[in-house]
């Protein structure tokens, strides 16, 4: 459980929906060793009422959740304004080229294939958190 003295630690917040255990352990455990505070949920409904109640700075979504797909929970959270600006990124170990449209489509920022290179997400979640703090419609133009 996250604390109210965690999430204002002025760490950015990720929230990791992951339904394998080891694997949301181990980007818990990345994650926080890069300095990002982390909420970690096992299903997609799990997911959407830790975003509703903790407002992290960006989610990262396995696309094959229980109870709620991660497609399904980036809908959910699009229908709030206050998720409008929020980077949501699916993690799936299915083609890009069948799914990666279909993520875009409900609403999510961008398409990881698993296994991830946490290098390369380091900087992937550096940029959008720090572009999420500027409106939707000033990125897409710029």
């Amino acid at each position: 459980m996250v604390t109210a003295d965690a999430l204002s630690s002025g760490r950015p917040t990720i929230l990791i929906a992951e339904d394998s255990a080891d694997s949301r352990e181990m980007m818990q455990l990345l994650l926080e060793t890069r300095g990002y505070q982390v909420i970690a949920a096992h299903d997609g409904m799990h997911a959407v009422e830790a975003a509703l109640t903790s407002r992290p700075d960006l989610l990262l979504l396995d696309l094959e959740l229980p109870k709620l797909d991660g497609l399904s929970v980036t809908r959910n959270l699009r229908l709030d304004p206050k998720f409008k600006d929020v980077p949501i990124i699916i993690l799936s170990g299915h083609d890009p080229s069948r799914f990666r449209q279909d993520a875009l489509d409900a609403g999510c920022d961008d398409y990881l294939l698993k296994p991830i290179d946490f290098d390369s997400l380091h900087v992937l979640l550096d940029r959008m958190i720090g572009a999420a703090q500027q409106p939707r419609s000033f990125i897409k133009s710029a």
